[in-house]
């Protein structure tokens, strides 16, 4: 072999071995550092990772939208504004439907983590819509939380599930599943979306969407009911208006309370309605009934005929039949 061949042979073999070499002397280093990337994934599934998450991010500010948009075209003199209880400001006047301003200032210290550790960042992001859920879930006494189940319970809207359902299928992606390579980029549209759940959350709970809310799914438990129901306008004496099969008309007066129970007091102004009306009249509160208001549906025989139901959810629905039945006989 010639020295030629020898040294060809050696330029050939040389970088290997200092790859090698540099690899066992760094090996430490190296494995950490390959622990801490997400993927090797391409570009491609990166960029589909935040447009997922900006995708979120839009719905859940459209949700907010249209919820804050109803608690405006409600108005301060809403029906449900006396029942919910609501705040007043030093003046004296009704607080002014505003966004909610808590998650900006928590969220803030997230969109900072981003610039350095986008995977902690995330798994930080969908922490505060954890707590979000939770604190929802403790207002009513649910212990373990999930959307699923604040949904089923109307806290909060399908469409807002869907997009917790979203947001935490795409944190499982980063932190289960690795297969995103998460930029600050992606990780600055997931926190926005994280933050604009956590602000329609905030505002769902707010006890004038909630008198709305409930009057929605009263109307629509009525019409399962076999009350063909109808909601009133805003200067309408009721809520809603049904008419049974046999052509009995009936005026709803729906109460929404924050707690406590329907007192005789919260009666008076139905009551008061009576010599003038020419239907039946059914009450349906959320709120429990207070022993007057129960000795009221036992006793009155009076025209129109009235009633009084606690209402909850659908498994109360049997008793808007038993009423609707009483009521229409």
């Amino acid at each position: 072999m010639s020295w030629q061949m020898a040294l060809e042979y050696l330029r050939t073999l040389i970088w290997p071995a200092v790859v090698l070499t540099l690899g066992f002397t760094f090996r430490k280093q190296l494995a950490s550092l390959f622990g801490r990337v997400e993927s090797v994934e391409t570009p491609l599934g990166t960029v589909a990772f935040e447009k997922q998450a900006d995708a979120v991010a839009q719905e859940a500010a459209e949700i907010e939208s249209e919820m804050a948009g109803q608690l405006a075209a409600a108005g301060p003199t809403h029906p449900e504004g006396e029942d919910a209880e609501i705040p007043e400001s030093p003046t004296g006047e009704p607080q002014p439907i505003t966004r909610p301003q808590g998650p900006a200032s928590n969220f803030s210290e997230v969109f900072e983590l981003a610039e350095t550790e986008a995977t902690a960042a995330v798994m930080a992001a969908w922490r505060e819509v954890e707590i979000a859920l939770k604190a929802t879930g403790s207002k009513h006494g649910i212990a373990r939380v999930s959307s699923r189940t604040l949904a089923n319970m109307g806290l909060l809207s399908d469409e807002l599930a869907r997009s917790v359902d979203d947001l935490r299928h795409l944190r499982n992606r980063v932190v289960h599943e690795g297969d995103i390579l998460l930029t600050k980029s992606g990780a600055r549209s997931y926190i926005t979306a994280a933050q604009r759940i956590v602000e329609a959350l905030e505002l769902s709970q707010d006890p004038r969407f909630r008198a709305l809310q409930y009057e929605r799914s009263v109307v629509e438990a009525l019409s399962r009911a076999g009350l063909h129901t109808e909601a009133g306008f805003r200067d309408d004496e009721f809520d809603a208006y049904g008419q049974t099969p046999a052509g009995t008309m009936i005026a709803v007066d729906i109460r929404f309370r924050r707690g406590g129970r329907l007192q005789m007091r919260d009666m008076e102004k139905v009551v008061a309605k009576f010599p003038s009306l020419n239907a039946n009249v059914l009450v349906v509160t959320n709120a429990a009934l207070s022993e007057e208001v129960r000795e009221f549906n036992r006793t009155h025989d009076g025209r129109p005929r009235c009633e009084v139901v606690q209402w909850q959810g659908d498994e109360d629905t049997p008793l808007l039949v038993r009423a609707i039945g009483r009521l229409a006989g």
